[in-house]
């Protein structure tokens, strides 16, 4: 039998940090294979030219230097939630919503777990939100964990 795959989207946010603890536990209970995985996002920068004509967009990519130093810093915000369980890292350079379908693809996985928000509302409402845009992308279901307490009976069935 197939081993199931899980795959987390996490960024360093509190909602990328309750999205890995219900990932974790769903995959803990599923018997799945979990990956939490760290997308750098291509920035936009918005310069205005002397004239006051602008704004003009010009994208520029991360270095994978810069990548590494964001996930270790996802990771890092993580780690009391995640000390003794068993996951595999990915982190990656590109559009998190693309890149994380792109994952889940690869892994052919059988759920994407994110927060409902990313690194703030402005951040959000600039560059869309990553969680609306999986739900058109991903080759599988999403969960979308929301802003606010856990349920610990939502994770484990109990009530």
């Amino acid at each position: 039998m197939r081993t199931g795959r899980v795959v987390c989207g996490v960024d360093g946010s509190p909602q990328a940090r309750k999205a890995a603890i219900a990932a974790l536990a769903l995959a803990d209970r599923l018997g799945a294979r979990l990956t939490l995985a760290h997308v750098s996002p291509t920035r936009t920068v918005l310069p205005v030219d002397g004239l006051g004509a602008g704004p003009y967009p010009m994208a520029y990519a991360y270095s994978e230097d810069l990548a590494f130093s964001d996930a270790e810093d996802a990771f890092i915000a993580l780690a009391p939630d995640i000390m003794a369980a068993s996951f595999y890292r990915e982190v990656r350079l590109g559009q998190p919503a693309v890149v994380l379908a792109e994952i889940a693809a690869e892994q052919d996985a059988e759920l994407i777990v994110v927060g409902s928000r990313g690194r703030g509302a402005w951040r959000s409402a600039a560059l869309g939100s990553v969680s609306a845009d999986l739900t058109r992308l991903a080759p599988c279901p999403v969960m979308i964990v929301p802003d606010g307490p856990l349920a610990s009976h939502a994770l484990t069935g109990h009530g």
